[in-house]
């Protein structure tokens, strides 16, 4: 009995030990549980950290995107230079207290452009830096580009006057050119008329510093070539070359594209009072309010004019025989797809291109280049002409914006 009673003990004694295993395991593995659930929680909120961070990212680069188009937006209007300042007035229309930089908001995130004016060998730019910023302010994503003014006449006139078709002269007519030796360039018959007043002034090759006095103009001292009595070399006339072109022909060899591809592409205003859908900018469709007074643009008017007394490349209103002073001078380019009678006393800064029929019974008053691709004739009024490169030059400048190749940047 004794030893019955040790053996039961002994084997009570034994599964005591057997529990102690179990017992070990079910901890080993609560441990193993609890580990992996710990990193599962840590890949969790580090999974939810980067999509936070991404959310944040793309509310700041979305800002930013919004701050770029606004100011691609301001420059597709067309930006005005404000000479007093120095800077460039294209968010006059936002009130911050700075004129070439402005903030705004796009929902919960905030956005900061500012411009900067690159001049590089002569070639002007504006450069665009847009910083955008997300909701709570943690992150910032910054896009930045520089844009340049598409050049609008790459093919600028070599003299005062050129028509495709006849030039007649009806009352009296005075072109200067103090930068060379030619004055009008025509495919068809030249007639001077038989008015005293009519003459040609080209640069006196006996004058002071000549010929280097060319390369500035109205430096050289003139001398007159050409006058109701003599038609001297300064005049070509019935030039085959020009005659044989087509209007379409005549329109690329200054501007280098036809005119529907340049009306798409080139022009900063375009009035169409036959057609208001197709006229742009916010000038009223008229050539009252898109072409008069106009500085820095590249006008297209579809359709005929018959205008009395226009003002066009100059910031101040210019009148009678007055001139508009070289620091208000900002050349534009007009282009009339159709016939153009002038009366009254028009001013123009810049090139006046008429594809039709130009007719002028006022007096009329030109600072750059004129053409025509059909036929010109003064009628009974009077046409002063200055042929001035430099605003020709500034004309390179004027056309709409376009991002500068290579830079675009986005960090």
């Amino acid at each position: 009995m004794k030893i019955l009673q040790s053996s039961q003990f002994g084997l009570k004694k034994y599964n005591k030990q057997q529990g102690m295993v179990v017992l070990a395991l079910s901890i080993i593995l609560l441990l193993l549980i609890t580990s992996v659930s710990l990193y599962l929680a840590r890949t969790l909120m580090f999974e939810q950290k980067l999509t936070n961070n991404g959310i944040r990212a793309k509310q700041a680069f979305e800002a930013a995107e919004a701050g770029y188009a606004v100011a691609q937006e301001y420059f597709i209007k067309g930006i005005e230079d404000n000479t007093a300042e120095g800077k460039y007035q294209i968010f006059a229309s936002i009130a911050d207290g700075d004129d070439d930089s402005f903030r705004g908001t796009l929902s919960d995130s905030s956005f900061a452009v500012t411009l900067t004016e690159i001049d590089v060998d002569g070639l002007i730019a504006i450069g665009i830096s847009s910083t955008g910023t997300s909701a709570d302010g943690t992150a910032s994503k910054i896009i930045a580009s520089d844009v340049v003014a598409l050049n609008p006449i790459p093919n600028t006139p070599d003299n005062p006057i050129s028509t495709k078709g006849a030039f007649t002269i009806g009352g009296s007519v005075t072109v200067h050119n103090s930068e060379g030796h030619s004055t009008i360039w025509s495919g068809g018959n030249v007639d001077v008329g038989s008015n005293n007043a009519t003459k040609t002034l080209i640069a006196d090759p006996n004058g002071a510093n000549y010929p280097a006095c060319m390369d500035i103009p109205g430096e050289c001292s003139t001398i007159e070539s050409s006058n109701r009595d003599m038609a001297g070399l300064d005049i070509v006339e019935h030039d085959s070359d020009l005659a044989n072109l087509t209007s379409d022909e005549m329109f690329a060899n200054f501007f280098g594209m036809t005119p529907a591809a340049y009306k798409d592409t080139m022009a900063t205003r375009i009035i169409d009072p036959a057609n208001p859908g197709q006229a742009s900018g916010d000038c009223g469709n008229s050539w009252s309010g898109c072409a008069d007074m106009a500085l820095n643009e590249v006008i297209w008017y579809e359709g005929n004019v018959d205008e009395t007394g226009s003002s066009i490349g100059c910031a101040t209103k210019v009148t009678g025989n007055n001139v508009c002073s070289q620091t208000n001078q900002y050349p534009s380019i007009v282009i009339i797809n159709g016939d153009a009678t002038f009366s009254g006393t028009p001013h123009f800064y810049g090139i006046l291109f008429v594809i039709g029929n130009l007719n002028g019974t006022g007096n009329m008053t030109l600072h750059g280049a004129m053409v025509t691709a059909a036929e010109a004739n003064t009628g009974n009024g009077s046409l002063d002409i200055y042929y001035n490169s430099r605003l020709l030059e500034n004309l390179e400048t004027i056309g709409p914006r376009a991002i500068s190749s290579g830079s675009w940047k986005d960090f």
